[in-house]
C-alpha cells in the first residue's frame, strides 16, 4: 500500500525556472518529431512547387505553345510572387504567431496549385503560379522560425538540417513522380482524358495540404508567445509540448512560472516596424548585408539553374551525347529550331527523355547524402567552414560544367546544385543572431533575397542559354565563388546577442 509521503516524493516539485531551463523541461518526444515532419513536409512541398515547373514545362509545350521566354516566366512567376509578400508574411507571422500563418498559407497555395494545373494558356498559368508562390511564402520561411524554437538551442542547428533533408527528398520525388506520369501522356479521371502534366501538378499539391493538417495539431512556439505575451501566455504552450512528449498530464509540468525579462519592441505596426528598423542598424546590419547576399547567391544557382536541368538534360539525352559539350548541343538544338522555323519544317516536340528522371533521381540521392553530411559535420567543422567549403567548391563546378563534355558536364551540374544545401546551413547561422520577436520577419526578408536569385537567375539563363551559354555560366560561377567569402566576416554570434539583450530583446 502506497503511503502519501511516497505520493508526495512522485509529484514533481513545481519552481521557477528561466524560460530555457523551462523549455528543456518538456524533454524530447513526439512534439518535436512532428514538429520536424511537419516542418519538413512544408519545405518539401514548397521545393515541389518552386522547381516542379523544370519538368512540368517541357511536357505542356505543346498544350500551351511556350517557347523558351514563356518557360522563363512560368519558372520565374513562383520565385517572384515569393519573393513580393515574404516581407508582409514575416510581419505577420511574428505578430499572428508561426503556426497561425503556416497552416492557412499552405492550405492556400495547395488549393492555387490546383487551379494551376487547369491553366489553359501561359498567359493564365503565370498568375496562378505568381499566387501559389505568394502563398508558399508564408509557410517556405516561416517553418525554420518555428522549427528552431520548438528545439532546444544545443540542437537547434542539427534540426534545421534535418528538416532540409526534406529537400533533398523532393529533389528524389519529383523525378519519380514524373518519371511514373508524365510518360502516360493523359489520364483518363472521372470520365475525361487529362493531360499528365496536370496531375503531376495535382499531386504535388496535395503536399502542401498534408503539411498544413499535420502542423495544424501542434502548439504555438513558446518562444514567441513569451515575446509577444509574456510568462504567462508560454506556460499553456510548454505544458502542451510536455503532455506530448512525455504522456503525463499538462498539470504534472514541474514549473509553477516562467522568469524573464520583458520584450522591447512593443507590439501591432508600430513595434514591427522598430523591429524592421533595427535590422538595418548595428549590430545586426553586418550580418543582414552578408546574409542576404549568401542567400541570393545560393538560390541563383541551385534553384536558378535547377529548373534547366531537366531542359538541359533532355537536349543532351536526344542529342545521344555526341554534340560536344552541354553549351554546344544547348546551341546546336536552338540553331537547329530556328532554321526549321525558318524552312516551315518546325515540329513541336513536348516529350520528355525518359533518361532524364533516372538521372535526376540519382541527383536527388546526392543531395540527400550532402544533407546527411551536413547534418553530422555541421556540430563538427562549424557552421561558417562548411558552407564557405561548398559554395566555392560548387561555384567551380558551374564554371567547369557548361564546358565539359556531356557526361562530365552533368556530374558537375549536379556537384553544383548542391550548392542548395548550403541554405540550411546559412540558414542556422543566421536565426542565432535575431531576437525571437523579429526572427519570422527577418528569415522571411533572408528567404526574399534567396527568391529574388532563383528568380533572377532562371530569367537571365532563359535569355542566355541558348545563345550565350558559357559566359553566362561562367558569371554565375564567379559571382558564386566570390560571394562564399563574405561569411569569412560573419561576427561572433554571442557578441551580437549580448547587444540586443541591451536594447530589452531576448533569445
Amino acid at each position: 500500500m502506497k503511503t502519501d509521503s511516497e505520493d508526495v516524493e512522485k509529484t514533481p516539485e513545481k519552481r521557477q525556472v528561466s524560460f530555457e531551463e523551462a523549455f528543456d523541461l518538456t524533454e524530447s518526444g513526439w512534439c518535436n518529431r512532428l514538429a520536424l515532419a511537419g516542418c519538413g513536409l512544408a519545405l518539401l512541398h514548397a521545393t515541389l512547387e518552386s522547381l516542379g515547373a523544370g519538368y512540368v514545362l517541357p511536357a505542356a509545350a505543346c498544350d500551351l505553345q511556350l517557347d523558351t521566354k514563356q518557360k522563363g516566366y512560368v519558372s520565374a512567376a513562383a520565385f517572384l510572387g515569393i519573393m513580393s509578400t515574404s516581407l508582409v508574411w514575416g510581419l505577420l507571422g511574428d505578430r499572428l504567431g508561426r503556426r497561425a500563418v503556416t497552416v492557412p498559407a499552405l492550405l492556400l497555395a495547395a488549393a492555387c496549385s490546383l487551379a494551376s494545373s487547369a491553366a489553359s494558356s501561359v498567359w493564365v498559368l503565370v498568375p496562378l503560379r505568381f499566387l501559389t508562390g505568394c502563398f508558399v511564402s508564408g509557410s517556405s520561411a516561416t517553418v525554420y522560425a518555428y522549427l528552431s524554437e520548438m528545439s532546444p538551442r544545443a540542437r537547434r542547428a542539427a534540426a534545421l538540417a534535418h528538416a532540409s533533408s526534406a529537400i533533398s527528398i523532393a529533389f528524389i520525388l519529383l523525378p519519380g513522380m514524373a518519371w511514373l506520369i508524365l510518360p502516360l501522356r493523359s489520364v483518363v479521371l472521372w470520365g475525361r482524358e487529362v493531360a499528365a502534366w496536370r496531375v503531376l501538378m495535382w499531386v504535388w499539391g496535395l503536399t502542401g495540404a498534408a503539411a498544413g493538417a499535420l502542423l495544424a495539431l501542434l502548439p504555438e512556439s513558446p518562444r514567441l508567445l513569451l515575446a509577444r505575451g509574456g510568462p504567462r501566455a508560454a506556460l499553456p504552450a510548454l505544458q502542451t509540448i510536455y503532455a506530448w512528449n512525455t504522456g503525463n498530464k499538462r498539470e504534472d509540468y514541474p514549473v509553477s512560472e516562467i522568469v524573464a525579462p520583458a520584450e522591447a519592441g512593443g507590439g501591432g505596426v508600430a513595434g514591427a516596424l522598430r523591429s524592421a528598423g533595427l535590422l538595418f542598424r548595428p549590430p545586426l546590419l553586418r550580418c543582414v548585408l552578408i546574409s542576404h547576399v549568401s542567400m541570393f547567391a545560393v538560390f541563383l544557382l541551385s534553384s536558378g539553374l535547377y529548373v534547366w536541368v531537366p531542359d538541359i538534360l533532355n537536349s543532351v539525352l536526344q542529342d545521344g551525347g555526341g554534340g560536344g559539350s552541354i553549351c554546344q548541343i544547348i546551341h546546336n538544338k536552338f540553331v537547329a529550331t530556328n532554321n526549321a522555323t525558318l524552312a516551315g519544317e518546325a515540329v513541336c516536340v513536348s516529350e520528355v527523355a525518359t533518361g532524364v528522371f533516372p538521372v535526376s533521381m540519382a541527383m536527388g540521392a546526392v543531395f540527400g547524402v550532402t544533407y546527411l553530411a551536413i547534418g553530422f559535420l555541421i556540430d563538427r567543422v562549424g557552421r561558417v567552414t562548411l558552407y564557405f567549403v561548398i559554395m566555392v567548391v560548387c561555384g567551380v563546378a558551374t564554371g567547369g560544367a557548361g564546358a565539359a563534355a556531356a557526361r562530365g558536364g552533368a556530374a558537375l551540374l549536379v556537384l553544383a546544385l548542391c550548392s542548395g544545401c548550403a541554405a540550411s546551413i546559412l540558414a542556422a547561422i543566421a536565426v542565432d543572431v535575431f531576437p525571437t520577436s523579429m526572427r519570422a520577419m527577418a528569415v522571411c526578408i533572408l528567404y526574399t533575397m534567396g527568391r529574388a536569385g532563383a528568380a533572377l537567375g532562371s530569367q537571365a539563363l532563359a535569355l542566355t542559354l541558348d545563345a550565350h551559354c558559357q559566359p553566362a555560366f561562367t558569371t554565375i560561377a564567379v559571382f558564386v565563388a566570390g560571394s562564399a567569402l563574405l561569411i569569412l566576416l560573419w561576427p561572433k554570434p554571442e557578441e551580437v546577442r549580448k547587444e540586443m539583450e541591451k536594447k530589452g530583446f531576448s533569445y
